[in-house]
């Protein structure tokens, strides 16, 4: 029992550590501060997306039998490599690791040795990235036993001096919906997709420690849930500290120098260290996991023609070049790849979650098909290239004002896939039958 509790927080840790990243802690304090009054509804939000569907996709993968290819299998068997080579590097590669080095830099070192390059602090973060990384098969011990805890006691300090001594009292603010501006802009912590990604090493890790079929079912929620609980502790403490200095900030302040100002208002110069520290461990946490696991998977792709660490590597120096460019310039452009791609991510998890209860793999494929479309459009509508008669429909979908244009038309697309693939579908299809995998 003792050692099932050890094994329990480990994984519980290590996800919570791998899931909380550079803009976990960036964007809820943003999102507190332009939400003043009204963060309740937009902590409700940003937990929707910062922390159930993140812990769904973990059941998702699991009920797959702990690999992200039989998740998408229903769809197609391209589909697999199609869609995991968008995620891992327009995603986590161009996107959620470079902008990990360049926070660790902003946040943590510029804030300490303002006269350090930004170069040299993000060649030592991807450095120590490639250490931890080089040996995949004991990434989750050590993510779960040495820098976790570390990253835990300094985020704690953060958060339960801004609860229990706020700087301030939130004031009413200019947002029109608190709730889905929180649900969208926490897209940007890119977590439903490490979540994705970081599942099947999770999985992996669990079987390791010698649990199999129920038991390593039973280890995987437990753990998924002592994640979640750190998580909502966190994400609280954080979005109502940035709402408790919501009368002190002008809208528009960069998001780095918000949390910057907002730990110092409430901690003084030791606020600077304990943010230090925690920016540090907290990209060094999640990097390192989704390092792993891209270069797992390019290794595979490649059929190792070229192997595992030197994927490492590759990975290391894209991050380095992208990474230099700074905080504000990779979430500006990261932007259209969210719209692009993370709500066919939140699709494929709920798909994945409730997997028993799919009739067929049309029900996917339809679901899958009709968001790709409408999201494709609105990211091209994002970047200023209109395309008017299917503008003003997706203008008119349920729910577009509110950014959920695409939810309609996924039910639409799961209802009508399922009754053609009735009609129109192969017979005798194994399939069919889309119930849960055990890990073996």
């Amino acid at each position: 029992m003792k050692k099932s509790i050890q094994h329990s927080m480990i994984v519980g840790f290590a996800l919570f550590a791998i899931f909380f990243g550079a803009g976990n802690l960036i964007f809820p304090p943003s999102i507190g501060n332009v939400s003043g009054t009204e963060w309740v509804f937009a902590l409700i939000g940003f937990c929707i997306t910062g922390i159930v569907l993140p812990l769904l996709a973990v059941v998702a993968i699991l009920n797959a039998g702990g690999k992200f290819e039989d998740l998408t299998r229903p769809i197609s068997p391209w589909f697999y490599k199609v869609f995991n080579l968008l995620l891992m590097v327009g995603i986590g590669m161009f996107v959620t690791i470079p902008r990990m080095s360049a926070t660790t830099h902003e946040l943590g070192v510029h804030q300490l040795f303002p006269k350090v390059p930004s170069l040299v602090t993000i060649i030592v973060f991807f450095a120590i990235c490639f250490y931890f990384a080089m040996d995949k098969s004991n990434v989750i011990d050590k993510i779960g036993k040495i820098l976790t805890p570390v990253l835990v006691i300094a985020l704690l300090l953060i958060v339960g001096k801004g609860i229990f001594d706020p700087i301030g009292v939130p004031v009413v603010t200019e947002i029109n919906n608190a709730f889905s501006n929180a649900f969208i802009s926490a897209y940007q912590t890119g977590d439903v997709v490490t979540g994705i990604f970081c599942a099947p090493i999770f999985i992996a890790a669990i079987v390791a420690f010698g649990y199999k079929g129920r038991q390593a079912r039973t280890m995987a929620i437990t753990g998924t849930l002592i994640a979640g609980l750190g998580l909502l502790v966190i994400y609280g403490g954080l979005l109502f500290l940035g709402a408790s200095g919501s009368g002190f900030f002008q809208a528009g302040i960069e998001d780095t120098a918000l949390v910057s100002n907002l730990i110092e208002l409430s901690l003084g110069n030791f606020g600077s260290i304990a943010l230090a520290v925690a920016i540090a461990l907290a990209c060094l946490t999640s990097a390192i996991g989704v390092i792993t696991v891209i270069a797992d998977f390019l290794n595979d792709l490649t059929k190792n023609k070229l192997s595992y660490r030197i994927w490492v590597a590759v990975v290391c120096i894209v991050g380095m070049g992208i990474g230099s460019a700074g905080v504000g310039a990779i979430v500006t452009y990261a932007i259209p790849i969210f719209t692009a791609l993370y709500p066919v991510s939140i699709v494929l998890v709920i798909l994945g979650t409730f997997r028993h209860f799919v009739p067929n793999p049309g029900s996917y494929q339809g679901a899958i098909l009709l968001t790709f479309i409408v999201s494709l459009f609105e990211t091209i509508a994002s970047l200023g290239l209109t395309i008017p008669f299917l503008t003003d429909i997706i203008a008119k979908l349920p729910l577009s004002s509110d950014g959920f244009s695409w939810l309609v038309p996924a039910i639409v697309g799961f209802i009508v896939g399922s009754i053609l693939y009735i009609i129109i579908g192969p017979k005798n299809n194994p399939a069919d039958t889309l119930h849960s995998v055990e890990v073996e």
